[in-house]
């Protein structure tokens, strides 16, 4: 067994909080880390996926700060852009300047594959009103949703055909699916869905090792299944309940579990209100066949 952990929407490089569902604690994310740091080192995962909002604004500053608090935890982590990271036209340029040490190839769309179980990082675009896709949100005027480009969905394609024997898991910040209903109490981001997921999910179908998709953005805890894929979306760790999931790989399996910092400081202090983010039994807890 082997064991690798998913933290989400960090929001590091703000001095000031913001808000959500409860308070986000950006100006404690320094703090917030070290404790994160101590904490798993008794878990000694192999990496840490990073799964979006990785920084507070999407600012050069921003993105070099979080990178040093990432490196901070001294564990070899993979990190995946959110529309935090990304909103300012420069966003990705900067993204891989500050991340390439730990990237495989420098882009923000890439693959690796970690004692046998292979992952696939994604990096979906917004679509303007006028109907264009385009990496950033510079000059928009209007509303905008989530897609994935066609040149993605295709390198997607030709990435799983390559790898056809591994069992694989997704991981992108926004999620591909919407919360279940008990979530109907909380502020769901508009347009927080993959707006053309069922293309996604054609080339899922057609790709059976495909058994998870991690995400972030939504600032809740909740675990949908459809078909052969899990849906794994994780609460903030700047926002309450300020948790993160541990994934314990074994030969036939996968035992996801969500855990929040010894130190409840934190959690108490972004508390506002809504106690609904930390989400049920089942949105905490799952084991996940690999075999396909």
């Amino acid at each position: 067994m082997w064991r690798f952990v998913q933290v989400t929407d960090t929001h590091i490089g703000a001095t000031r909080d913001g808000q959500r569902n409860n308070l986000i604690i950006s100006s404690m994310m320094p703090d917030v880390i070290r404790c994160l740091a101590k904490d798993l080192q008794s878990i000694t995962p192999d990496f840490i996926l990073a799964t979006g909002d990785i920084s507070a604004e999407t600012s050069r500053d921003a993105m070099f700060a979080a990178r040093d608090l990432l490196d901070s935890l001294g564990i070899a982590y993979y990190p995946v852009g959110g529309d935090a990271d990304f909103a300012r036209e420069k966003g990705r340029e900067w993204f891989v300047d500050a991340f390439h040490a730990r990237l495989p190839i420098r882009d923000t769309v890439y693959s690796f594959t970690h004692k046998g179980l292979h992952f696939v990082i994604l990096d979906p675009w917004w679509r303007w009103p006028d109907g264009t896709l385009c990496p950033s949100l510079d000059g928009l005027k209007g509303d905008y949703s989530w897609q994935l480009p066609p040149h993605q969905l295709e390198w997607l394609e030709n990435d799983l055909n390559r790898f056809s024997h591994l069992p694989t898991i997704l991981a992108m910040h926004c999620p591909a699916i919407e919360p279940p209903k008990r979530f109907k109490t909380l502020r769901f981001p508009d347009k927080a869905v993959l707006e053309n997921r069922d293309l996604l999910m054609e080339v899922v179908r057609r790709h059976r090792q495909v058994r998870v998709l991690f995400s972030g953005h939504a600032h809740m805890n909740y675990i949908v299944s459809e078909r052969n894929l899990v849906h794994i979306v994780t609460a903030s760790l700047s926002e309450f309940p300020i948790e993160y999931r541990v994934v314990d790989v074994f030969n036939d399996h996968l035992s996801i579990s969500t855990r929040g910092l010894t130190n409840e400081t934190f959690a108490k202090s972004s508390l506002l209100s809504q106690e609904t983010p930390k989400g049920e039994e089942a949105d905490r807890i799952i084991d996940i066949p690999l075999m396909f």
